[in-house]
């Protein structure tokens, strides 16, 4: 191993101090800038936002999808978006050339797993056929992951949701039999856990503005 690869943490935990401490400088500066991030209440966007809210004095923004966040963010409606890297799109916001990594940090998510209507395993259908699922696309892996076996060798037909509490809500209606969701949905929604399995931790991504805004919006 080269000796620049070597000294690489050191430089990296100095930036993400750098970067902490100039962010919530702002922050504690600007009392009530606003964060934009998908909702609606329960997704893991909004709960990890709620938390910074608490912390940092902040007003937080939900919208239905990413696309809504970065756009309101170009724009210079909101102040900052609140992003999980696991989020397909999440090279829009990086390679914007008016935005700028402002700074990430980790948080685990909440439990995660598939989830259907109380009775959903008796009202599967015949061995063999089908089943609808709800879920976003970054999701879509748990459910391999966590399939019980008497669904195992069942075809998938995805029914595509904009967020956890999205597809929940898909169910509790009807137009799915399962979901990919997490814990607060199932609660949301009336469901109950097929399988379930811990959060993972994953890094949150803030983005801003590149440069000040005219308007006096913080960068």
């Amino acid at each position: 191993m080269s000796a620049d690869v070597a000294a690489l943490p050191g430089p990296l935990t100095e930036e993400y101090t750098a970067r902490w401490s100039e962010l919530t400088g702002r922050w504690a500066a600007q009392p009530g800038t606003t964060l934009g991030t998908l909702g609606p209440d329960g997704t893991s966007s909004q709960l990890a936002a709620r938390f910074l809210a608490q912390q940092h004095g902040l007003s937080v923004e939900l919208f239905v999808t990413f696309d809504e966040v970065l756009e309101r963010l170009v724009d210079r409606k909101i102040d900052y978006a609140l992003v999980p890297s696991a989020y397909q799109g999440l090279t829009r916001f990086h390679w914007h050339r008016d935005l700028r990594l402002q700074a990430f940090f980790p948080q685990a998510t909440p439990e995660y797993g598939i989830a259907g209507r109380a009775g959903t395993a008796a009202d599967l259908g015949p061995h063999g056929t089908p089943v609808t699922v709800a879920a976003m696309w970054e999701v879509r892996r748990i459910y391999a992951e966590v399939v019980p076996a008497a669904l195992s060798d069942r075809e998938v037909r995805w029914v595509e949701a904009v967020s956890t509490q999205h597809a929940a809500e898909i169910v509790a209606r009807g137009g799915a039999e399962l979901a990919v969701t997490n814990a607060p949905g199932i609660h949301a929604h009336g469901l109950r856990w097929v399988a379930v399995r811990p959060g993972a931790e994953i890094l949150w991504t803030l983005f801003g503005p590149a440069a000040p805004a005219r308007t006096g919006v913080p960068a």
